[in-house]
């Protein structure tokens, strides 16, 4: 089978992007399945807006689908938009995160940008014959926001490619990477959006230091709340406790950190899926998050690691100290995470991909 995946978004895990994993990671899985896929994605640096340049994408693309014949279209998020619905054309909207949702969870420009982007994103779940969506979450809130019917939804989660994450599986080597962690680092990855509430991770480590001095926060990613998240940490006088690193040159030196780290803590509010959960727990790495959205179908409470009601940074300082205080809870989350991540290999969800797109086959 010819596949199109049309694909407007950052095209590199390095800007931040997770979404760039999942596409690309789902791409290589069904190539190796002997499927041809191809990423249409914006050519060349023109506009320079990234919004802009999506929009364009978009405008110009069903001239540039001519050109190529395919057996199946999938549009990612708004992506596709002019494609969905006409005749003849299989094709499949798969959305990641529902952007009228994430866009409740901002302020400011970003809201406005993703309440715009949310109503292309409307359009094309509503005219596609398949919306894809990576949870069971993603799949309510897209009935609810976009009144997609539910036959025209099929769950396809994210994956991870595991002989990247966790490419040992030998208990001696295992044991030695986990001896040589850090036993008071705390990580944080995400791109900071006001709804990753980073804040509160941060708002929560006074609590933590009061008991653990030794600990320390490691804040990996950019984005539009970084600045305010800088002036936090000095007006806390939190100091060389909590270190925000921006965005990192290569993911190699991301998963140097989920290596030297020993507990991985996000509080987000709004999560889609949470590719970054798959990777803590590949790495080894018990989760402190909250229950909200998809984070539970993810992370698995009190297995996995530990879930705090969101917004409530002392409930976080707790969850955070109480595995600074159990290695053996440390130890019962490590292994756990680490065989739950084996339901997400990139061959089961292209394997789930294949399945659900053969609907449009029928």
């Amino acid at each position: 089978m010819r596949i199109a995946f049309l694909d407007s978004w950052l095209q590199d895990a390095a800007n931040g992007s997770g979404t760039a994993v999942a596409i690309g990671g789902l791409a290589r899985s069904l190539i190796e399945r002997g499927h041809q896929v191809e990423r249409l994605a914006p050519v060349g640096r023109w506009p320079r807006n990234l919004l802009l340049r999506r929009l364009w994408f978009n405008l110009t693309l069903p001239r540039r689908l001519a050109r190529g014949r395919y057996d199946l279209c999938v549009g990612f998020d708004i992506d596709g938009v002019r494609l969905a619905g006409r005749p003849g054309l299989a094709y499949a909207c798969s959305i990641k995160g529902v952007l009228a949702e994430e866009a409740r969870c901002e302020r400011g420009w970003p809201r406005l940008m993703l309440w715009l982007l949310s109503r292309l994103e409307r359009l094309n779940a509503r005219r596609a014959p398949l919306v894809l969506s990576t949870s069971r979450y993603c799949c309510e809130r897209i009935q609810a926001h976009y009144g997609v019917a539910v036959e025209r939804l099929a769950l396809v989660p994210e994956g991870l490619d595991l002989s990247l994450w966790s490419p040992n599986t030998d208990p001696a080597a295992l044991a030695q990477i986990d001896a040589a962690r850090d036993p008071f680092t705390v990580l944080c990855v995400a791109r900071q959006y006001a709804r990753k509430r980073v804040t509160d991770v941060i708002a929560a480590f006074p609590q933590v230091l009061a008991q653990r001095p030794q600990a320390r926060l490691v804040v990996i990613g950019d984005g539009p709340e970084h600045g305010a998240l800088r002036q936090q940490v000095a007006e806390l006088g939190l100091g060389a406790s909590v270190q925000l690193l921006g965005a990192l040159a290569s993911d190699q030196e991301v998963r140097a950190w989920y290596q030297r780290a020993s507990i991985f803590c996000l509080p987000s509010i709004q999560e889609g899926f949470g590719i970054v959960f798959l990777e803590a727990m590949a790495s080894g790495l018990p989760v402190v998050s909250t229950t909200a959205t998809a984070i539970p179908e993810v992370v698995p409470d009190g297995q996995a690691g530990l879930l705090v009601p969101p917004r409530d940074p002392a409930a976080l300082a707790t969850a955070i100290l109480t595995l600074l205080a159990d290695p053996a809870l440390q130890e019962r989350c490590r292994r756990f995470g680490r065989r739950h991540v084996g339901n997400f290999s990139w061959d089961q969800v292209a394997a789930t991909f294949l399945a659900a797109v053969a609907r449009l086959e029928a």
